[in-house]
């Protein structure tokens, strides 16, 4: 149990902070909480030390009620951090992006269950990011495999302003399974801000965050020589250093079976996770994992299929390290293959080369190695890398 906060504690909070937002001291979004104190209490006893939290934009009474510092909360709601509340020492984990955090949550699960570990994640989200398929995605897998995992469904019944009903014709609630909790409340303030009529005028302007530096995505020019090593071996090659190297897990769908064209038939199955068709999912594994100190490869078969991941890469994988002041770190290694046209043409929709598409989006590197030597340079890149590193391959040269 962590709450040292009484009701009366967290309701005299917010309204210092709404005072404050009506004074014109912040110059930033503000979401505040407000008529959940009693239900957030309730659940935070069951909540111990060293578990894992997954918030929202509404973060403020969560991080309160597992032992955030009320001063330093405050200080960053005033420096433009009300949506970016972090806190590495207490795992506390919030994102703006809508239903962002169950796929990362289940990742977290799944490494703390390899490990045995006899911690928990817990995961808040709203009842609009109940409507993402990014949630089904994750409840299903955390259902499946029975992992230590509890969503909870913060039910105000408003997406920013708009009704279940409104939304989606009906005002019922969906089934979900038992990792699945909900509670429902009347919200005291609306959904940014305090509700005051016009616009606040702000004593200062708002500091902008700087987007993370763009890396080099250019492999070295004086590469070792492997003149009888053909593409798909280096590829082979690396994956096996990975694995034995890193204990590397690799996350996607036909790593197990298809042993991702055959490039893991060598590797363990123990380290190959086979996944659902989600892509979001996958990412948000890869990243869950990482968290727990695992180094996970996430294969992608086509570049296409990347693109349906790229809510969790471009909104979380690229800009984590940044918005989180460094505290979370996600060195997640990406394998995407451009489809080939031989043996058999797949059609537009499985042959398209999007290295410069990632390129153009993401800050990390982007290595697009083009024969065997590039392989093993890029891989060894990736595997020491500190950030989140995509190596694109040409299925064309296996």
């Amino acid at each position: 149990m962590l709450n040292k906060m009484t009701r009366k504690d967290l309701i005299d909070f917010e309204k210092k902070i709404a005072e404050r937002f009506d004074n014109g001291e912040m110059p930033y979004l503000v979401h505040l909480s407000g008529g959940n104190e009693d239900h957030l209490i309730d659940i935070f006893k069951d909540i111990n030390e060293g578990d894992y939290i997954f918030s929202t934009h509404r973060s403020h009474y969560h991080y309160l009620l597992c032992g955030g510092p009320p001063d330093e909360l405050e200080d960053k709601i005033l420096n433009g951090k009300s949506m970016f509340v972090f806190n590495r020492a207490l795992n506390f984990f919030s994102s703006s992006i809508v239903a962002a955090t169950p796929s990362i949550a289940a990742g977290v699960a799944w490494a703390l269950k390899r490990k045995g570990s006899q911690k928990k994640v817990w995961c808040f989200i709203g009842d609009g990011a109940e409507e993402e398929g990014h949630f089904y995605e994750a409840v299903s897998y955390v259902h499946g495999w029975n992992l230590p995992c509890t969503f909870i469904i913060e039910d105000n019944d408003r997406s920013v302003s708009s009704s279940k009903k409104e939304r989606r014709g009906e005002a019922s609630d969906f089934a979900w399974p038992s990792c699945v909790r909900r509670y429902s409340y009347v919200p005291t303030y609306p959904h940014g801000g305090t509700g005051t009529s016009g616009w606040l005028k702000f004593k200062k302007e708002a500091c902008l965050c700087e987007m993370p530096r763009k890396q080099s995505s250019e492999l070295p020019h004086n590469l070792p020589s492997a003149p009888n090593l053909k593409y798909f071996d280096a590829v082979k090659k690396s994956m096996e250093t990975i694995a034995k190297d890193c204990g590397a897990i690799f996350i996607g769908y036909n790593v197990k079976y298809g042993s991702a064209y055959g490039a893991l038939k060598d590797i363990p199955e123990s380290q190959r996770l086979e996944t659902p068709l989600a892509e979001n999912l996958m990412a948000g594994l890869a990243m869950g994992v990482s968290l727990e100190g695992y180094r996970p490869v996430l294969f992608f078969e086509r570049h296409e299929f990347v693109l349906n991941a790229f809510d969790a890469i471009a909104n979380t994988l690229d800009i984590i390290e940044c918005i989180s002041d460094g505290q979370f770190t996600m060195p997640v290694i990406i394998k995407a293959v451009a489809g080939g046209v031989k043996p058999f043409y797949a059609g537009l929709t499985h042959t398209r080369d999007m290295t410069d598409v990632f390129r153009s989006i993401v800050s990390f590197p982007v290595y697009e190695p083009k024969t065997a030597e590039e392989v093993l340079c890029a891989y060894e890149l990736a595997k020491s890398a500190k950030t989140p590193v995509m190596v694109c391959e040409k299925k064309e040269l296996y």
